[in-house]
């Protein structure tokens, strides 16, 4: 049987970065060649993006995380152990996601990627501080997904 691959990204493009998710998972998709990979919005419907990841093999969701780092700065955490992060300042609408999936950590394999944001307020767009370092982020997402597919696939065998 195939591996199922979910890449997940949610928040909410009403508020600025807490949309970097999205907007990160619409331009990865585009460039996607991979059957056995679903890139999917989640935005912040906790039941469609449970619904979508309770089959999956591996699942990587992307989002904003604040953590207090440089705006654009990448942080990785095993979803099996985000309940250890209490500091973290991640939104309410993401937090119920991340409790469903503790108490799933054991059907459910996968990380967060957390891009930290520069502006977390109510405007469409994202702050001057990420889209100037937009190609990067773009890029350093993309790396990083390819090294978790890789070393999960690994760590299988």
């Amino acid at each position: 049987m195939e591996k199922k691959i979910i890449v997940l990204g949610i928040g909410n493009q009403l508020m600025m970065d807490d949309g970097i998710g999205i907007y990160l998972i619409e331009q990865l998709s585009k460039r996607n060649r991979t059957t056995n990979i679903s890139f999917l919005i989640g935005e912040s419907d906790i039941d469609y993006c449970m619904e979508q990841i309770m089959d999956a093999s591996l699942v990587i969701i992307v989002d904003a995380v604040c953590s207090g780092d440089t705006p654009g700065k990448l942080t990785v955490y095993p979803l099996s152990d985000l309940h250890q992060h209490h500091e973290l300042d991640i939104s309410p609408h993401n937090f119920h996601l991340f409790q469903l999936l503790y108490l799933q950590k054991e059907s459910i394999k996968g990380f967060l990627i957390g891009v930290e944001p520069s502006e977390i307020r109510f405007n469409i767009g994202l702050s001057t501080s990420l889209i100037e370092k937009w190609e990067t982020i773009l890029q350093d997402v993309s790396d990083t997904i390819e090294e978790l597919i890789v070393g999960y696939e690994v760590d299988k065998k």
